[in-house]
């Protein structure tokens, strides 16, 4: 099994791939959920991979976007969503962002696939279905939004993120790393040598080449990479 969901946000995406991956596990011993929903997935910015197995989900793999939509980092999303698929050693599920309405959005849904491999794809949305059900070589299924689903005001999705971002930055304390150009207004990120996600840092004071940073990461670091995640005003504090 090889499944992507997509469509628009609030239509229970998360919820549903959650239970299918939770179902492969138990049918096939492990299966992988793909997290790939960059603005309300577990790591506003990053994607990642999870491994199912015995009642447990276990971080494998994160990597960095850098924004909240996958507008403005298509091919960033795309060379990431093909790494994360080609690590999952068994059945997957993938749950992918929001952007589901109009032709760029149903450009990158289609490329998506492509990079993923994906053999199933359950569609929450008539245009997206309509876009995508062509392919003979694909299961393309229309899959009703589950009961119980309801849109989200937009201030408690900022407010998840906000939340989110703050717990990646729990029990940090201040490091000294390179200082590549980037707006101190949004977080950095740390990358280990394979090019694997490590965590955010937030940028304190600068001097020179070299900045000292808030981080919760406290191994080898190979790269500091600027990104467009806002710093939300809950993290302000930590340049006080």
């Amino acid at each position: 099994m090889r499944l992507v969901l997509v469509g628009p946000t609030d239509t229970g995406k998360t919820t549903l791939a959650r239970a299918l991956a939770a179902r492969a596990a138990e049918r096939f011993g492990r299966a992988w959920l793909l997290d790939l929903d960059v603005g309300q997935g577990s790591l506003p910015g990053t994607v990642a991979r999870f491994r199912l197995e015995a009642g447990k989900a276990v971080e494998e793999e994160r990597l960095l976007v850098g924004r909240v939509s996958p507008v403005g980092a298509e091919g960033w999303l795309l060379a990431a969503s093909a790494r994360l698929a080609r690590g999952a050693k068994g059945p997957w599920v993938a749950d992918t962002d929001g952007f589901a309405r109009g032709g760029r959005a149903e450009r990158l849904r289609y490329q998506q696939l492509e990079a993923l491999g994906a053999r199933e794809v359950g569609v929450l949305d008539d245009r997206l279905h309509a876009a995508l059900a062509w392919r003979a070589d694909l299961r393309v299924r229309r899959l009703p939004v589950p009961p119980g689903v309801r849109p989200k005001p937009p201030g408690l999705r900022a407010r998840r993120r906000a939340a989110r971002l703050a717990g990646n930055l729990e029990g940090g304390r201040l490091r000294r790393l390179p200082r590549p150009p980037g707006d101190p207004r949004r977080l950095f990120a740390l990358l280990a040598a394979d090019g694997a996600f490590l965590g955010y840092a937030l940028l304190v004071a600068a001097a020179g080449d070299e900045g000292l940073y808030w981080t919760a990461v406290r191994g080898p670091v190979a790269r500091v990479v600027p990104t467009w995640v806002r710093i939300p005003g809950v993290l302000h504090f930590y340049k006080s």
